[in-house]
């Protein structure tokens, strides 16, 4: 792989705090992300889109980069519902949908039970009816982590998941309740 991961471009580190990709067409394509964006004039993270070209052979840090750095490029506002809906038309068509979507949809999830939790932790599971294979299971836990999100992992392997008689899949999850600064 002669690029880098969108889950893994943080800069400018002052400002993402957060990354959901919601489209990723590997080398020599880009990526869409929705950032975790420290914004300076109001004081506070917001959720804002960003692209990225993720770069190839002959550039694997991709565009833009700053200092060095792969970074991101700032979707300005009247372009964001353009560019959410071709994302996810991406994924249905040549994307991983499956492990992306589901993921989204976790990650909706978590965001609502995050409003009623009171710790700093919360635990919540979450019930599908995709099949999904180990490794699309590997690429949603690795896109669940950078969102703070983590299976549940005891001694038991099988206390993560449970399949039900009608082929639905469960999956219990541990997420981290608090904003993280850096």
């Amino acid at each position: 792989m002669n690029y880098i991961n969108p889950y893994e471009v943080r800069t400018p580190r002052k400002n993402v705090k957060g990354i959901h990709v919601l489209y990723d067409g590997a080398e020599n394509s880009f990526s869409i992300a929705f950032l975790k964006w420290f914004d300076v004039s109001k004081g506070k993270i917001v959720d804002r889109l960003a692209i990225r070209w993720n770069g190839g052979e002959d550039s694997p840090k991709g565009y833009p980069t700053a200092t060095g750095h792969p970074s991101w490029f700032i979707i300005p506002p009247d372009l964001e519902g353009v560019l959410i809906d071709r994302a996810i038309e991406l994924n249905e068509i040549k994307g991983n949908a499956k492990t992306i979507n589901l993921s989204n949809k976790i990650l909706e999830h978590v965001s609502q039970m995050k409003i009623n939790e009171v710790g700093p932790f919360g635990f919540t599971t979450y019930t599908t009816s995709e099949k999904l294979t180990k490794l699309e299971l590997d690429e949603l836990e690795n896109i669940l982590k950078q969102n703070m999100i983590f299976f549940l992992k005891t001694d038991d392997p099988d206390d993560t998941f449970d399949l039900s008689l009608n082929g639905e899949l469960t999956i219990k999850l541990n997420f981290l309740n608090s904003q993280i600064d850096n």
